[in-house]
């Protein structure tokens, strides 16, 4: 997949889904910082609100994949989708099952921070994300480039 047809793919789905209460993470949001060489998917996290209504949208712009449960991940809403070869997920309600019950995390659309057209969620969601999805080696990917970019910060000042 070229990197201008994610872009492309992406710049649709805010004409398709409008300005609002959702955003674009994953490995999209990395490559927009330069974090990582290429994206694979597109990762869309929206209000539990606008799920059903996104996920209509979704589905008359692309192919809607079946999912199957996950033995730990259990969001509220949770929905995939194929364009021209490119995997979309729809993601709302996020919640993992963990030993000591399941842990959440609440999308704060007021949040987003709008890139070249595009609604991105800020790293540090992110980074709670992997961390809660237990990624390790994207939460340290994540976390030295925060640190690096907090740091470069630091000194300038």
């Amino acid at each position: 997949m070229q990197q201008t047809n994610i872009r492309q793919i992406a710049t649709e789905l805010v004409q398709l889904l409008g300005p609002t209460d959702w955003a674009i993470g994953g490995s999209f949001l990395l490559q927009s910082y330069g974090i990582e060489p290429q994206a694979r998917d597109l990762d869309l996290v929206c209000t539990l609100e606008r799920f059903e209504a996104f996920k209509t949208l979704l589905s008359q712009y692309a192919h809607a994949v079946p999912v199957s449960l996950h033995p730990i991940y259990r969001s509220k809403g949770f929905a995939r989708f194929s364009k021209n070869g490119l995997v979309i997920e729809l993601m709302a309600g996020i919640q993992v099952l963990k030993d000591d019950g399941l842990q959440g995390f609440e999308f704060q659309p007021e949040n987003t921070s709008w890139q070249q057209g595009l609604p991105l969620m800020q790293l540090s969601d992110w980074l709670e994300l992997y961390q809660l999805f237990e990624r390790p080696k994207r939460v340290a990917q994540l976390q030295q480039y925060l640190d690096d970019a907090h740091h470069t910060i630091k000194t300038d000042t």
